[in-house]
């Protein structure tokens, strides 16, 4: 990551996401608020920009693609999206388990643009969310919210730390995590 900018990862995995949930049957993992993350000319240009990408990833098959469609669809199946999507779904079928086990506390290391908060409401009630991500990957995460006008949860924390320079135990230690509770890792 560069250091005075938004993490370039956490943006294309939310695009991922978003792609997923708009356009894929069956669904893999339903990110229903990825999409709502992006301005219109921000999906204008990560479709344009990760479609370039197949030339990169599969030269013959991007001779074959017709239009920018079909690329920005190959790329999302063979390289973007599966593993980000399998890990989504993996880590929240885990998670149910976990807190159906005594969990109250699920921290996300390197959340970039994650809605767990947002699409799963009824699981802050017996939990607490620490996103754990760079300050300014944060910031921007924040700004996005706000201008959706979405109501940030109480039981969401936001716990910066620039991961070269600290590590995620220390940035726990001044936030309200409690090291004796139970508590799921991502």
């Amino acid at each position: 990551m560069q250091e005075s900018r938004v993490s370039v990862t956490a943006l294309v995995t939310a695009y991922a996401r978003a792609y997923h949930s708009m356009y894929d049957n069956p669904k893999i993992f339903d990110d229903f608020l990825a999409p709502q993350l992006f301005s219109e000319q921000e999906h204008v240009f990560f479709r344009h920009n990760i479609a370039l990408g197949l030339s990169y990833y599969d030269p013959a098959l991007a001779a074959q693609c017709k239009d920018e469609a079909s690329a920005l669809a190959a790329v999302m199946r063979l390289q973007t999206a599966p593993v980000t999507l399998s890990r989504s779904r993996y880590t929240e079928e885990n998670l149910d388990q976990a807190v159906a086990d005594g969990v109250q506390q699920y921290v996300i290391l390197g959340a970039g643009l994650d809605t767990f908060a947002f699409r799963r409401p009824e699981m802050l009630s017996r939990l607490q969310v620490f996103e754990v991500d760079h300050p300014i990957t944060q910031a921007d995460k924040r700004r996005r919210i706000a201008e959706r006008g979405w109501t940030v949860p109480a039981g969401l924390h936001w716990i910066p730390v620039d991961f070269a320079k600290q590590g995620f135990a220390a940035a726990l230690k001044d936030s309200p995590h409690d090291p004796r509770k139970k508590s799921f890792f991502s």
